[in-house]
């Protein structure tokens, strides 16, 4: 992102955020998880089962804020968590979403990838290099020969 759009985001504080609900068909919701637990009655002996939802992490609950009262301040973590969340959204909204089609093809990939080219011939001559500086190891006259066992010398030659 640029930085005069990230000086506008963080200038421009967001007084709440909006979203829609998502109508999810029986059973399909991904944002919640049905837990069924099993109950058994100690002196009856009777079985029930109780249902629980319980609320999953998901991309779809990313935009929801947290609810806080009315002129209620947010803490310095909570509103910075709040900020890069927006962010983060705004950077969804403008530079993912337009080209999502170029995502879906794999043609904003290919970009991605002459970059990631560039980054490995770089990091293969870093190993090139350090490879070098490994190969003398026997000629260095602090090389240490790592032993077989603990404790133990390394093994003498016995063809001599």
């Amino acid at each position: 992102m640029c930085n005069e759009c990230v000086r506008i985001i963080r200038d421009q504080w967001f007084s709440g955020l909006s979203r829609c609900t998502i109508d999810w068909k029986k059973g399909k919701n991904v944002t919640v998880k049905t837990l069924k637990k099993k109950q058994k009655h100690k002196s009856k002996g009777t079985v029930r089962f109780v249902t629980k939802t319980v609320q999953k992490d998901s991309f779809f609950n990313f935009f929801s804020p947290p609810s806080e009262a009315a002129g209620e301040q947010l803490d310095e973590d909570t509103q910075a968590l709040l900020a890069a969340d927006f962010e983060i959204g705004h950077v969804l909204r403008e530079r993912v979403v337009p080209r999502a089609v170029l995502y879906f093809t794999g043609e904003a990939l290919q970009e991605d990838e002459y970059d990631e080219d560039e980054e490995d011939m770089d990091d293969e001559e870093d190993d090139d290099q350090n490879e070098f500086l490994d190969e003398d190891d026997e000629n260095d006259p602090d090389y240490a020969p790592k032993s077989t066992k603990k404790g133990e010398p390394p093994a003498e030659c016995k063809q001599q």
